[in-house]
């Protein structure tokens, strides 16, 4: 009995030790299980982290790019057509009068200084050696035009400054040298005045109370930027006046010379073929005929209209210089009809078409748009 108890108790001790390393390792593949777990969700964590760190920083360089764009357009928008068009280093004035100085032409350097919210500081100087007469009262340089602070509607100047002046400095106590507004302040004798003419504003900066005093002033033109500059002093002394260099409008302007004798030169071919006489029905108020005669006279074509034949009363006269377009078979003629004094004219529009017979003369008072038929003249 004592033997069989025994068994008993050795079995039951050795179950429990089964079951209890059987809980043991249970235990540990649980907690091997709760620490992947953690592991996998601190990697989650991490992620995460990464993500909303990447997304901040992507954030804040667009935030920075709207910045940059901001600033881009506050530039553009801050531009002054009286200004230069595209800001260079340095242009070239035609001298009117420079001093005592023998020469023909000088540079302005234009250097940007600083930008603004509001538009850009530039610094004006002209680029010549030391001469007699550069210094006012031997102190101030005339070669410094001033600095100056471009804004969108105005040009504002400080001459005098060791550093570059504040948008605020500028606004409160800078000269306005170029506005859209006419004007004229009177300080104690010194006069700013502002005028406006079409494109060009002119600013006059001179001594009202004296006739020797220093004078100084700035024509700006939209478009082109500082075109003429003048300063010196009362009866013309130590002057100086530029004009600036415009190459661009001198180019166009020869443009323009060689495209009007071009259309001259293939007027003339188009009008030497038709050289003769012609009559046309109804050409005057008693029904004669009229008569169109081209005619070269001085090595120039001559087209002219007499109504009714007669030679002393008119309905045109023209030479090939007022034609303004060949094109296939017609030729376009501006004529003036009544011209002024001032230069200024009255234009009829008339278009010539080459027939078999002769030629289809087309006539509006308006424009080329709205001729219509005046009459077939034949030749004779």
């Amino acid at each position: 009995m004592k033997r069989d108890f025994c068994k008993l108790l050795a079995a039951a001790m050795a179950a429990t030790t089964l079951i209890s390393g059987c809980n043991s390792a249970q235990l540990e593949l649980d907690s091997e299980d709760e620490v992947a777990v953690e592991e996998s969700d601190f990697a989650d964590s991490e992620n995460e982290s990464d993500e909303e760190s990447a997304n901040e920083s992507e954030e804040s360089s667009e935030e920075k790019s709207d910045d940059d764009d901001s600033k881009e357009d506050s530039s553009t928008e801050d531009s002054n057509e009286y200004f230069y068009a595209d800001v260079q280093d340095e242009y070239v004035y035609v001298v009117d009068e420079f001093l005592y100085e023998d020469i023909t032409e000088v540079s302005v350097k234009v250097e940007l200084l600083e930008s603004y919210d509001g538009g850009n500081v530039y610094s004006l100087n002209i680029d010549y050696d030391n001469c007699p007469g550069r210094y006012y009262y031997e102190t101030t340089d005339r070669f410094y035009l001033g600095t100056i602070y471009v804004t969108a509607d105005r040009i504002y100047m400080i001459k005098d400054s060791e550093s570059v002046p504040s948008k605020e400095e500028f606004e409160d106590s800078g000269i306005e040298i170029c506005s859209a507004l006419d004007s004229e302040i009177d300080k104690n004798g010194e006069v700013v005045s502002i005028e406006n003419d079409g494109d060009v504003c002119t600013c006059s900066m001179y001594n009202s109370q004296t006739e020797s005093g220093f004078y100084e002033s700035f024509e700006w033109t939209k478009g082109k930027g500082l075109t003429h500059y003048r300063s010196g002093y009362g009866a013309e002394g130590d002057p100086i006046e530029l004009d600036l260099n415009d190459t661009d409008a001198e180019s166009a302007s020869e443009d323009e010379v060689e495209s009007a004798d071009q259309t001259e030169a293939v007027a003339k071919e188009f009008f030497e073929e038709l050289i003769g006489t012609y009559t046309y029905d109804n050409g005057s108020q008693d029904g004669k005929e009229g008569v169109v005669e081209i005619k070269n006279i001085d090595d120039r074509l001559v087209i002219a209209d007499y109504l009714g034949g007669n030679t002393s009363n008119y309905r045109y006269m023209f030479n090939t210089s007022e034609c303004v377009k060949v094109e296939d078979n017609m030729a376009y003629v501006e004529y003036a009809h009544s011209a002024r004094e001032d230069g200024t004219a009255d234009y009829w529009y008339y278009v010539f078409e080459k027939t078999e017979t002769g030629i289809n003369v087309y006539f509006s008072e308006d424009s080329f748009e709205d001729v219509e038929l005046l009459y077939n003249a034949r030749r004779r």
